[in-house]
């Protein structure tokens, strides 16, 4: 007996399916959730434990690549490169940078780009590539600058101040500095105010601006104490050691440099490790301890030559040549001056070639900001002059306005009284030049309301609309002529100053009968089609009426041209159409050819 299965097994019903997408939905935004969550956590934990901040990302890259979500993929590395920049796993960490813009790149994610050219930023400029770390800076600091991102903006100024510093600017260095310390005020986040605070202080303690340095290292200390910044504080100890170290209180900066190695060492922060070390070293000579100072710098050496940290190489080359020339072993104290030199030559050669490089990447830097900044500039008075012509307009558009509807009034009274027919001759020709004076001042009013009145917005009915301008132009002379093809998209949703649009369809389609084209036979029509294209409203409007030739149509747009003499205008109507367009950022073209007729193209952005 053959087994039958009903039809309504076969094919679920849409309620079934429709749960069974919803749960998908449901499911795919939880996992989404999820991973935002891991990745904010991670971000967080990387001031007190980078093993978990690690942990935590790579756990967001797996749930990311098995919903193969690009963004959280692109994000999720972005993240990863970033932790191990800050433990110095620079190679690992250009790597991961870079599999993460490929990501953001096929989303067009400007932000996302930036994030993790920052860290590879860190990456090239600790390993002494200024140069190349300044380049993805600056482009950094374009994106973070036009997003208004301050607390990204704070975290790649500092890293600016630091290779000026390199550079030996430090001019440059204090004021990258505040600029960082003034966008994480922005951004309402102390550590990264304190995270500048550090290098400031060191700036200020090279200047001998001894007391400053110590105020603002110790303000430093206390917001990563409150903030529980287990790294931020590391880095702030060994800025406060290096001021007590300075002011000759060594058993205090001798504990700050325990406790900041002590921390770095928990952290992974290969670095900060070796900075202190030799801090620690140089102390120690100070102190005496030459033993304990020579120990100290070894170890340093070797973890930096493990670790590509090259200004600490040569640095603890110099302090080991300054102990063995103290105990007199002139032999040993050669044999690590020759490393000194050869390491400093290396080091000062590629440096003084990669500064320059730097500066070039500067110097265009500020040529880009100054050409933006005149830019700006020439704009703001353009758009100044602009507000102050439309005031102008109003002002003696509204005070004409009475005069001129007065001068009509008397027009039509005096046309009552006379009865000669050469007098009623000259006053007709008066009224049509009255009421043609009182259509440019309309057009003027209407143009001018555009610029001060701040419509509120609302869903834009097109089809109302259209039929709306078309029933109030029945008293223009080719209007009984005129075929009208209208086709509107119903799926359209738009919301918009709605003075706006009837000013760009009455224009449009006022345009359209005006310059109909009726001899020879021509049935004369007005085409408009609405249509949304991905993220715009596309209007086209066509006609086969007169047209323009080429030289015609580049004037079209500009205040009080007229196309045609034989035919009655202001030459205002295209302008305010263009003027109503840019009110709404959009845009808007024009192909003609006479005799043949015209389309306009404009395109509003949703």
């Amino acid at each position: 007996m053959a087994l039958r299965i009903s039809k309504k097994y076969i094919h679920p019903p849409v309620s079934f399916l429709n749960n069974h997408f919803q749960f998908l939905e449901i499911s795919e935004k939880i996992t989404r959730s999820k991973i935002q969550s891991l990745l904010d956590e991670a971000y967080e934990s990387r001031i007190n434990n980078l093993s978990r901040s690690i942990g935590l990302a790579e756990e967001a890259l797996s749930l990311s690549k098995e919903s193969a979500d690009k963004s959280f993929i692109g994000k999720s590395l972005s993240h990863l490169s970033l932790f191990h920049m800050i433990i110095g796993d620079f190679d690992l960490s250009i790597n991961m940078a870079n599999e993460a813009i490929e990501n953001f790149e096929d989303l067009d994610d400007a932000k996302g780009i930036a994030d993790a050219k920052y860290t590879i930023a860190g990456a090239l400029y600790k390993t002494n590539d200024f140069s190349k770390g300044l380049t993805h800076l600056i482009d950094c600091l374009a994106t973070y600058k036009k997003l208004e991102d301050y607390h990204n903006l704070a975290r790649v100024q500092k890293s600016i101040g630091t290779i000026y510093e390199f550079f030996g600017d430090i001019k440059s260095a204090t004021q990258s500095y505040e600029e960082a310390i003034d966008s994480g005020k922005k951004a309402g986040d102390l550590n990264l105010q304190s995270n500048a605070f550090n290098p400031l202080s060191g700036l200020y303690l090279n200047q001998n601006k001894i007391p400053k340095a110590l105020a603002i290292i110790e303000e430093s200390i206390v917001i990563k104490e409150k903030t529980e910044d287990i790294r931020g504080l590391a880095f702030a100890l060994y800025g406060r050691g290096k001021v007590y170290t300075q002011t000759k209180q060594f058993e205090q900066a001798e504990q700050d440099f325990l406790q900041s190695i002590k921390i770095h060492e928990e952290m992974g922060e290969k670095l900060g490790w070796a900075m202190s070390h030799h801090k620690l070293g140089a102390l120690y000579i100070k102190m005496n301890r030459l033993e304990e100072a020579r120990e100290i710098l070894v170890r340093a050496l070797e973890y930096s030559n493990k670790n590509k940290i090259i200004l600490i190489k040569f640095k603890a080359n110099l302090l080991l040549h300054e102990i063995a020339k103290k105990e007199k072993n002139y032999e040993l104290a050669l044999k690590y001056l020759t490393q000194y030199v050869e390491e400093k030559e290396s080091v000062i050669n590629d440096r003084t070639a990669k500064v320059i490089e730097g500066y070039d990447v500067i110097s265009k830097m500020q040529a880009l900001e100054l050409e933006a900044n005149a830019q700006r500039e020439k704009a703001d008075i353009i758009e100044k002059k602009k507000i102050e012509l439309d005031s102008f307009f109003y002002r003696i558009s509204h005070d004409l306005k009475g005069p001129i509807t007065s001068l009509m009034s008397l027009n039509y009274v005096a046309k009552l009284e006379v009865k000669d027919e050469a007098a009623l001759k000259f006053l007709s020709e008066y009224d049509a030049q009255a009421n043609r004076l009182n259509n440019i001042l309309d057009g003027l009013l209407r143009l001018t309301k555009m610029s001060f009145n701040e419509d509120s917005k609302q869903e834009i009915d097109f089809e109302k609309i259209i039929y709306d301008c078309i029933a109030s132009y029945k008293f223009l002379a080719n209007y009984e002529l005129v075929e009208f093809k209208i086709n509107i998209d119903s799926k359209i949703v738009y919301e918009a100053e709605w003075a706006l649009v009837n000013t760009i369809i009455q224009n449009l389609i006022e345009n359209g009968i005006k310059y109909a084209r009726i001899e020879d036979g021509n049935k004369p029509y007005i085409s408009i089609s609405i249509n949304q294209e991905g993220d715009v409203i596309k209007i086209t409007a066509t006609d086969n009426g007169i047209g323009m030739d080429e030289k015609t149509i580049d004037n079209i747009f500009v205040m009080f041209f007229r196309a045609n003499r034989k035919i009655e205008g202001t030459g205002l109507g295209l302008h305010i159409l263009k003027r109503a367009i840019e009110r709404l950022n959009g845009e808007i073209s024009a192909k003609s050819k006479l005799g043949e007729g015209t389309t306009f193209t404009v395109v509003l952005p949703k």
